[in-house]
């Protein structure tokens, strides 16, 4: 069976807004930390003009309230067709607490969609999704790929006839099995810094047919 390849980046990798220096602390007294609010106007630039229509420069910047320091942990662009252009991507922050005088690490992941327009690619849309880190370690079927093909696909779609041992590379996790229809699936995971699986991708193949992306909902289809 042919693997999956993944497609390369290229011009629609994105101009990730370099925050990592920027900081919006004013209740701390450390002073100001970083470049403080220096990058955030190069940064907005980065939006799509329709994004910044629905989310002003003032709400930008107090979206950064409290976070002293932003890293890029994870980037990878998600397969698919050439004119969507969505990349998936896990931070680490570090915050003040609200009224008090202690910082801790935050972790967020999600989407940032590309839009083109007449200068180049900007983002049409981010979403961000905080990661548990309490319920999380504990690894219920749901935080594990394999488990999640064997449960939602395999036991509520009826579809896995048999699973394939799981490919990994760094923190990408390709999951292929054999479906009940005599075709291939390959579905594609990050694992995030708590140890969560999120899928990102799910593709079909017939025969000696190409992959094509499918969009299997086992919440709305199977159950």
């Amino acid at each position: 069976m042919s693997k999956l390849k993944f497609p390369q980046n290229g011009l629609g990798r994105p101009r990730i807004p370099y925050l990592r220096e920027a900081a919006s602390t004013e209740a701390r007294s450390c002073g100001t930390i970083g470049n403080g609010h220096i990058p955030y106007s190069l940064a907005y630039n980065f939006l799509s003009k329709a994004y910044q229509k629905n989310l002003s420069y003032k709400k930008y910047v107090h979206s950064f309230a409290g976070v002293g320091h932003l890293n890029l942990i994870k980037l990878c662009r998600v397969p698919g067709e050439k004119q969507d252009i969505k990349f998936f991507y896990e931070i680490e922050t570090i915050e003040t607490f609200a009224g008090k005088s202690a910082e801790y690490f935050g972790y967020s992941y999600g989407f940032i969609s590309l839009v083109y327009e007449q200068t180049g690619y900007r983002i049409a849309d981010i979403q961000q999704i905080t990661e548990d880190f309490l319920c999380a370690p504990y690894h219920g079927w749901d935080h594990d790929g394999e488990s999640i093909i064997d449960v939602k696909y395999g036991g509520w779609c009826k579809l896995v006839q048999k699973r394939y041992p799981t490919i990994k590379n760094s923190y990408l996790k390709s999951i292929y099995f054999l479906g009940n229809d005599g075709a291939d699936y390959c579905f594609i995971f990050i694992t995030l810094t708590n140890g969560t699986d999120i899928e990102i991708a799910q593709f079909r193949r017939e025969g000696a047919d190409k992959w094509k992306k499918v969009n299997i909902k086992p919440e709305e289809q199977c159950t």
